[in-house]
């Protein structure tokens, strides 16, 4: 079995961006060492929390993508998309799907309106020193399945087979 690290890793490896490191913090020991063992760059940041950290690492990049690494459907297209849509936008992005698109058994993480829509995040973004954000709609409704519980997990297992 592989880790969901490596799978995120393989997509962006097999996407348009250039380069990558993983972000690392004091609470993920376990993650440091195994990112060094498999040859994976790492960066840490203070880990107080999602968005500090996005504004810890906005100090050294101004631009970059963003992928939470609990997302077992992530394939290098979407990560192409969003960077185009960033590319032509300069703005920052967040990958969304429409609410009602989301798989039954699956509770999302985050939600927000736009556009008189409810769109759950699909933890990739394009993360900019613009004040500007607008979401990225993909059709893949499986991009916005996160692992954060063992129902999401059981969910996520049976869609695979």
């Amino acid at each position: 079995q592989k880790r969901l690290l490596d799978l995120v890793v393989e997509s962006v490896q097999d996407s348009n961006v250039e380069d990558f490191f993983v972000a690392i913090t004091q609470n993920t020991p376990k993650t440091a060492g195994y990112c060094k063992s498999v040859g994976y760059k790492t960066v840490e940041t203070p880990g107080k929390g999602y968005h500090e950290d996005l504004h810890y690492l906005l100090l050294s990049y101004p631009e970059f993508v963003s992928i939470a690494c609990d997302i077992p459907f992530l394939r290098s297209e979407h990560i192409n998309a969003i960077v185009d849509a960033y590319l032509a936008h300069r703005v920052s992005i967040t990958g969304a799907v429409p609410l009602a698109t989301m798989p039954k058994g699956i509770t999302p993480s985050y939600t927000f309106e736009y556009g008189g829509k409810t769109l759950v995040s699909c933890g990739i973004n394009v993360v900019t020193r613009s004040e500007d954000s607008i979401p990225f709609i993909f059709d893949d409704p499986r991009i916005a399945i996160n692992i954060n519980t063992a129902e999401d997990l059981s969910v996520a297992q049976k869609m695979v087979e």
